[in-house]
């Protein structure tokens, strides 16, 4: 795979693919024999990763980081435009207002948003024509048992050669079991739907002991892709809108919204002291 195309946003880099460009990366990556992970962080925690380098390390260590959210594709264009301070002040709320209105104004420099589990399908997709193996670990009993499901349906020549629950303690003999588990089929891709960033630490320190190719943080993709949580209509994620119908239908989620008010102030600021006069 030829090296893509980063944009920096608060200290972590982010590839710059379409879905299918990811797609194909990840299903090359599965067929390598070179370890790699993909991460794929979202708006809201982009704040801890740029207060904490250990974070930062992790996201930047993949072999691929792809933005998760529409706030991060806006991020990238707003800390590319030009201009002093006052022109960053004047154009801060047209550019967010244009997540909405404009949607497709501010798919520059990164080209796509890859948050949802459109992208995971793709890459399922691509990972069953390469005739990869699967490795699934994440999620509750029931959200795994109805991804596999969902899976088996769509893409029946997809080999998934195992599976396992994400609540498991990740240090000693469990973790060690899990492991083992995992090593007895030797996926070419183990998709980790833990978390941000429980899926990116354990993915990070346990890859030398696995016996996978490539392994990719899910977030919540399984909770999604088994039907356990509802996806926004069409109209809705096309907008950039796909977290408000979340907190509509989660209010439990507004704890974590409130970070991006901080995520917005932290792109202001990385804007400002680029602009300002050294």
């Amino acid at each position: 795979m030829n090296a893509p195309d980063t944009v920096e946003v608060l200290g972590v880099r982010f590839h710059n693919l379409t879905h299918s460009e990811a797609a194909q990366a990840i299903a090359s990556l599965a067929e390598s024999a070179n370890q790699a992970y993909v991460v794929k962080p979202y708006s809201e925690f982009m704040p801890r990763a740029a207060r904490d380098l250990e974070i930062r390390s992790l996201l930047n260590g993949a072999a691929i980081c792809l933005a998760d959210g529409v706030g991060i594709v806006w991020a990238a264009h707003y800390l590319s435009l030009r201009g002093g301070t006052v022109r960053a002040l004047l154009q801060l709320p047209l550019s967010l207002a244009s997540i909405a209105m404009r949607p497709a104004s501010i798919k520059r420099p990164l080209a796509e948003n890859m948050a949802g589990v459109d992208l995971t399908w793709q890459m399922l997709a691509a990972l069953e024509h390469a005739g990869a193996t699967v490795f699934l670990l994440g999620g509750t009993a029931a959200e795994l048992s109805g991804t596999k499901e969902q899976i088996h349906s769509r893409l029946p020549r997809l080999r998934m050669v195992g599976a396992h629950a994400g609540h498991f303690d990740m240090k000693g003999a469990e973790n060690d079991g899990v492991i083992a588990q995992i090593n007895a089929t030797a996926p070419n891709a183990l998709l980790v739907a833990m978390g941000f960033p429980l899926q990116e630490s354990w993915i990070a320190s346990n890859l030398p002991r696995l016996k996978v190719n490539v392994a990719i943080a899910e977030g919540g993709s399984f909770s999604f892709i088994s039907g356990s949580t509802r996806r926004a209509p069409l109209w809705m994620r096309r907008a950039g809108l796909e977290w408000l119908f979340r907190l509509l239908r989660q209010p439990w989620r507004l704890r974590r919204q409130l970070a991006l008010p901080a995520f917005v102030w932290l792109v202001l600021n990385e804007r400002m002291g680029r602009d300002s006069p050294r």
